[in-house]
């Protein structure tokens, strides 16, 4: 099954049915695919090649959705650009996938504005206005000047064509395009279908931003089975209380850090949350203390957790509701991310390739329909990620008698905070260019509500003087603001490994010691 099909299929059971909220705004699969269809069409009369990308960088609205699927009828490749990046992130992002068409919503014109010299390759920009129409640029009106007929794209279409190349941050400090076909999408969207018992009576708020993987795929399992999408543009703890009471969500996908906030809001027993099947938690480290919580204050069997990546198009392992429990032999299971996804291969392997015995630390690698093509034009990355059918997640993990498995470490040097990749290897190169710093090292320490946050450990040159606050400012100049170092502890020298490089095993032991996760 191609995406196209999977929302031609929702209007043919479904039509009249609500499939999509969007503030006051609410499309039936009908509508929707028209829509869809129209702005396919639209791409179709730009001229555009069949594997032409097409970046969008939105917040979590209807014509994300619509452009999404827009490009996968008309044979395209979306390339979803993250709203949090800098204008040098953002431009990168656009030349390097080579992207000739960008949709954008109006809050960001003055950033597209400042780039667009830097990205000669767009030569056509779309954008989504708010509660007006404007002039041929405009979103709405390119959308009714086509055919919402079914766009014959369709019929040149295979499911090992690419449909997506969705950037993720790399252990060197460049962005990855990570290449998914409609193979890759579909096989995770029945994977996570099967593992969440979704149902057409399913109702999700989308929390997660849609340009990434944690809110794409909740998108994906609930159109794919005929369920309702409610889209929210922000976070915010009395939205998301509101929205669950009044329209009777049946599941959210959350980062740990958006959990604990929820679970720690003053006016959570004012809510009624009956409705709440399934609160998904993945995307970054969780204290067991916090998930403990929130099993109390929420119930135990509404919770599931797994790990996931852009690289495995979402799954690869889960640990679902019936297997959380704050008693008994399950109990134990909490520290773990679970056993093999349905239709996922899993294994933790050594150096040579060979399964782990019991207890012992090894890298996981999986196998599956969902595990993506490569990396756009990276093939040395992908030569050592995706090896003979297998991607190699760089996660170190132990594998207990029952098959459940436990991150220990990151082979990677990768800091996730609050569900983002963070590069330390990007922080640490801003750091250095500050005259005072002598070393750097960047890791991720414990964070209580962001699961971790970047740590800086400098050696300043002999004779030189900064403070703490001063190295961050100089950080605020170069990063997005969630990539700068929270905190910065200062060191005469850097520990280093016999061979010389800084030992960031050591340094991070004296911030995780004591903890059961030590990611």
């Amino acid at each position: 099954m191609l995406i196209g099909d999977m929302l031609r299929r929702d209007a043919k059971l479904y039509g009249k049915k609500i499939g999509l909220i969007d503030g006051e705004k609410r499309f039936s699969y009908s509508e929707l695919h028209h829509r869809v269809n129209r702005l396919a069409n639209g791409f179709v009369g730009l001229g555009l090649e069949k594997g032409s990308r097409v970046a969008v960088m939105a917040n979590n609205c209807h014509e994300f959705v619509e452009a999404y699927f827009a490009v996968a009828k008309a044979g395209l490749v979306v390339v979803p650009v993250s709203t949090r990046l800098s204008t040098d992130e953002m431009s990168y992002i656009m030349g390097h996938s080579d992207a000739s068409v960008l949709i954008y919503q109006e809050a960001f014109q003055k950033g597209i504005d400042g780039i667009r010299k830097d990205i000669p390759q767009v030569n056509y920009f779309l954008c989504i206005r708010k509660g007006r129409q404007g002039g041929r640029d405009d979103y709405e009106s390119f959308l009714q000047k086509f055919s919402e007929d079914e766009p014959k794209t369709q019929d040149a279409l295979n499911e090992n064509d690419m449909v997506m190349i969705m950037y993720t941050s790399g252990a060197t400090g460049k962005p990855k395009g990570v290449m998914t076909s409609h193979r890759n999408v579909m096989a995770n969207t029945i994977t996570l279908s099967f593992e969440h018992h979704i149902v057409p009576e399913d109702i999700t708020l989308l929390v997660m931003p849609f340009y990434h993987n944690g809110g794409l795929w909740p998108t994906m399992v609930h159109f794919y089975r005929g369920g309702r999408v409610i889209l929210l543009e922000g976070f915010d703890v009395e939205t998301i209380l509101n929205f669950v009471e009044k329209e009777k969500v049946t599941f959210l996908n959350l980062v740990p850090t958006t959990l604990v906030r929820l679970i720690s809001h003053p006016d959570l027993g004012k809510y009624s949350l009956d409705s709440l099947r399934t609160i998904m938690y993945a995307g970054a480290p969780i204290a067991l203390s916090k998930i403990r919580e929130a099993m109390q204050k929420l119930g135990e069997h509404r919770f599931y957790t797994g790990l996931g990546s852009t690289e495995a198009s979402g799954s690869m392992l889960s640990l679902p509701n019936r297997e959380h429990a704050l008693e008994g032999p399950m109990a134990e299971k909490l520290p773990s991310v679970g056993r093999d996804s349905i239709n996922v291969e899993v294994r933790v392997v050594d150096a040579q390739g060979r399964d782990v015995n019991i207890g012992e630390v090894g890298e996981i690698i999986a196998k599956g329909d969902n595990i993506a093509m490569g990396y756009w034009k990276m093939p040395d990355e992908t030569a050592e990620t995706f090896r003979e059918g297998w991607l190699h997640t760089g996660d170190m993990a132990k594998v207990d008698r029952d098959g459940y498995v436990y991150i220990v470490d990151r082979k990677k040097d990768m800091i996730i905070s609050g569900g983002e990749n963070i590069s330390s290897k990007e922080v640490e190169d801003v750091i250095f260019r500050h005259p005072a710093v002598h070393e750097a090292a960047v890791i991720g320490v414990p964070d209580e509500e962001w699961g971790e946050s970047v740590k800086a450990i400098v050696a300043l040159k002999p004779g030189s003087k900064a403070t703490e606050q001063e190295i961050i400012d100089f950080c605020k100049d170069f990063l997005s603001s969630f990539k700068k170092p929270k905190s910065v502890d200062f060191l005469d020298e850097l520990p280093k490994n016999p061979a010389g490089k800084v030992h960031k095993a050591g340094l991070r032991e004296i911030y995780w010691r004591g903890r059961e996760r030590k990611i």
